[in-house]
């Protein structure tokens, strides 16, 4: 009997895997996967993700990062850049990431269980030979308080 109570005892002991459903909503693809436990090295890729495309992970409930690595962006003609989002969390459910460019977050991230992760793009920045954009002279300067 005290065998039997030992060996329940340590199966509802154990970890349990969790599914993390990963999807991809912006319109370029996520080179570079990454699941892994909250603190230790990201280790190798799991994989890509097409736009649109889902995929699931089953991994060990507890704390995990998330790291997406996007397809590089050109943002003008001198600047190109490889959009990064991470998303940390503590699994003791299944849950849903869905990647997304920041300012177009898709319908539905507001569900129990879904979680929203935006790629945070940057804007245009003028090139150090580009020009700096002169206020227009012809609109009269607003009046200022004393």
């Amino acid at each position: 009997m005290l065998r039997y109570a030992l060996v329940v005892l340590l199966t509802a002991c154990g970890a349990s895997y969790q599914t993390i459903q990963i999807k991809n909503a912006t319109t370029r693809p996520i080179e570079e996967l990454y699941v892994y436990p909250t603190g230790a090295a990201k280790g190798t890729s799991r994989g890509q993700l097409a736009p649109s495309a889902t995929t699931q992970v089953k991994v060990k409930g507890g704390h995990v990062s998330v790291t997406a690595v996007s397809a590089k962006i050109q943002i003008d003609e001198h600047t190109r850049d490889r959009p990064t989002a991470s998303q940390e969390l503590e699994l003791t459910a299944p849950v849903e990431l869905v990647f997304y460019d920041d300012g177009s977050a898709p319908p539905g991230i507001e569900r129990k269980g879904t979680i929203g992760v935006a790629f945070q793009l940057p804007s245009h920045a003028p090139h150090p030979d580009e020009p700096t954009p002169q206020p227009d002279q012809a609109a009269p300067a607003a009046p200022q308080a004393p």
